[in-house]
């Protein structure tokens, strides 16, 4: 008999395939040029962390738990995907700011500029916050915004997608027949 896979290494799979995905989107709108401010590569990340949570966790229930979960082990795998998803998709955006377009820190910087000057933010105003934002553009806080980011999102979803997905045994079935 085949050992049943324990949560973790379901939602490493699930995290991985999440985190893979969501780079291949990443690079696609990144080749064809997508404006630095859309918002379309992260609203298709959102669409696939959902996918990949609703799959991973039904995947779990059905396959390894007999067809039942609780809400919160279904939360739980939930945000472990979104999680393992997180450190792929980190340690990407650390050699893609590195290695792949290192000048798109500073892209994302100037456009942020241009943003706060087009809403009418003082000179002063902006340089402050440009002195922030650019403390946080190194790969140390872009590694842990990311992970950060995915296991925020993760926690966000899996409260809710657990709700459908879980499916308790009812304690007092006893299937005598």
């Amino acid at each position: 008999m085949e050992n049943p896979r324990t949560q973790s290494k379901v939602a490493m799979s699930y995290g991985a395939l999440y985190g893979l995905s969501s780079i291949v989107v990443f690079l696609l709108f990144y080749f064809m040029g997508t404006d630095i401010q859309s918002k379309m590569p992260q609203y298709i990340g959102y669409i696939l962390l959902i996918l990949f949570i609703i799959v991973g966790v039904k995947s779990y229930r059905d396959t390894e738990l007999g067809g039942f979960i609780s809400y919160g082990k279904a939360f739980g795998t939930g945000v472990l995907i979104s999680i393992f998803g997180g450190v792929i998709t980190a340690i990407f955006t650390i050699i893609f700011f590195t290695y792949i377009s290192p000048d798109m820190a500073q892209k994302i910087l100037e456009a942020a500029q241009q943003n706060m000057a087009d809403k009418g933010m003082s000179e002063d105003q902006i340089q402050t916050s440009m002195s922030y934002a650019a403390k946080f553009m190194t790969p140390f806080w872009l590694f842990l915004f990311s992970i950060l980011g995915s296991a925020l999102m993760g926690v966000i979803f899996s409260l809710l997608i657990s709700i459908f997905m879980k499916k308790e045994q009812n304690p007092f079935n006893t299937n005598i027949g």
